[in-house]
């Protein structure tokens, strides 16, 4: 019996201790913040933009794309993207501007990653656009990637916009983490929950969702439960034959968002 009650403690020792690092490591697990690429960066020097708020420096791109157009991109990138690569994705969209600035503690992004920072960066971006560029929200389109995708949500939930693009979402990490992790309480041990499903349904404009049909992190589960709670003026498109980080070399990419683009 004694040798029972050991194994059980040390079972239990075990158990908690995977508990605890799954804990105070999550933040690893989560965020991929890549840092400022200085040949890149010079590269694309003209298009640079930041702005401060409090202490920390916010940095990204305005890129001019057709003077002939109204509309507005605000753009969020993926858990591992520095948004600098929009500065010649930007062309493909029939857009007059593409504004992209990179998470707290991405790029020259200062800060540090988090649910509450990235959040609170997104409306940050919004407002000082808008005062900067003297934007009207009717022009305003936002779009999001991946992690991008429950910022661009939230800030849709929160701001006037005039529609919503999100591009492999999911309906929260929590609900990712607890598919991968089933047997530990992921519910209390998650810090940044990114919960996109419970913003979806505060949003009203027209969205557009597209997804990977072999996408290899968000499952078809997770997908389904945020289009679900959307609005009814939503639309999903899952394309075959690509994956998570490839769904952009989709033939029907970006034709699908230049023609939701134009129907706002």
């Amino acid at each position: 019996m004694k040798t029972m009650v050991n194994i059980l403690i040390i079972l239990a020792t075990i158990y908690l201790l995977i508990c605890a690092v799954l804990f105070y490591y999550q933040d690893k697990l989560i965020f991929f913040p890549m840092q400022s690429q200085d040949d890149l960066y010079d590269s694309v020097s003209q298009n640079e933009i930041s702005f401060s708020h409090g202490k920390e420096l916010r940095h990204g791109w305005n890129v001019k794309v057709n003077e002939s157009e109204s509309k507005t991109v605000i753009y969020f990138g993926g858990n591992a993207q520095d948004v600098v690569y929009l500065n010649f994705e930007a062309e493909s969209f029939k857009i007059h501007q593409l504004i992209a600035v990179n998470h707290p503690g991405y790029g020259k992004s200062t800060g540090t990653p988090s649910q509450i920072s990235l959040y609170d960066a997104a409306l940050q971006a919004y407002d000082w656009s808008i005062e900067q560029y003297k934007l009207n929200p009717d022009d305003i389109i936002v779009m999001g990637r991946s992690l991008g995708s429950s910022v661009a949500t939230y800030l849709a939930a929160n701001r006037e916009i005039k529609g919503l693009v999100l591009i492999t979402p999911f309906d929260s990490i929590e609900n990712i983490a607890a598919s991968q992790y089933k047997y530990f309480p992921v519910k209390y041990l998650m810090k940044h929950a990114f919960p996109t499903v419970d913003y979806i349904s505060q949003v009203q404009v027209p969205t557009l969702m597209l997804a990977a049909e072999n996408d290899e992190i968000i499952a078809h589960e997770n997908l389904q439960k945020l289009k679900q709670n959307a609005n009814g003026n939503n639309r999903l498109i899952q394309y075959p034959n690509v994956g998570h980080n490839s769904i952009q070399e989709h033939k029907n990419y970006y034709p699908d968002i230049n023609r939701f683009l134009d129907s706002l």
